[in-house]
């Protein structure tokens, strides 16, 4: 055929128009197997409840359960009953008893004796609304420079 309706000349796609219908077609068909999960849910409950009818009716498999049902029930409350213990204990341990306490408030000179600042300094930087503080190496303050908004009205 001299004209063929079909032009096949993959070659000639940039990568952009490439990868972008490849990822098109990765959304429909993901959106394909979305609608099929239903049916293969019911397909997995199906095999699921087949194989609990197989070892549990038909091999006798609830005997073991039943054997053993006793011992768990067993460790159960006897692990229920020491982690209720336990809690009540610590309870009545730290009952009326202020465990939660606030870090003590820091002092303008304790803050001032850590940065090397005079506490006057400090007191007014306090006040100022921005500030840049700049930062040694060793962790002192290099310098601090004050930004002033002008606002126009």
């Amino acid at each position: 055929m001299k004209n063929p309706l079909i032009i096949e000349k993959p070659e000639l796609q940039s990568n952009v128009h490439r990868y972008g219908w490849a990822f098109v077609t990765f959304v429909f068909w993901s959106i394909y197997v979305y609608l099929w999960l239903p049916l293969i849910t019911l397909v997995a409950w199906w095999v699921g409840a087949y194989l609990f009818n197989i070892h549990m009716v038909k091999l006798q498999g609830y005997e073991g359960l039943a054997s053993k049902l006793v011992l768990y029930s067993i460790i159960i409350v006897s692990l229920s009953a020491l982690l209720i213990g336990w809690a009540n204990i610590e309870r009545l341990r730290f009952k009326g008893v202020k465990r939660r306490q606030g870090r003590p408030e820091v002092t303008v000179s304790q803050v001032a004796h850590q940065y090397n600042l005079p506490e006057n300094h400090l007191v007014d930087f306090r006040q100022k609304k921005s500030l840049e503080v700049h930062f040694s190496n060793d962790g002192n303050i290099a310098k601090i420079i004050e930004y002033v908004r002008k606002h126009n009205y």
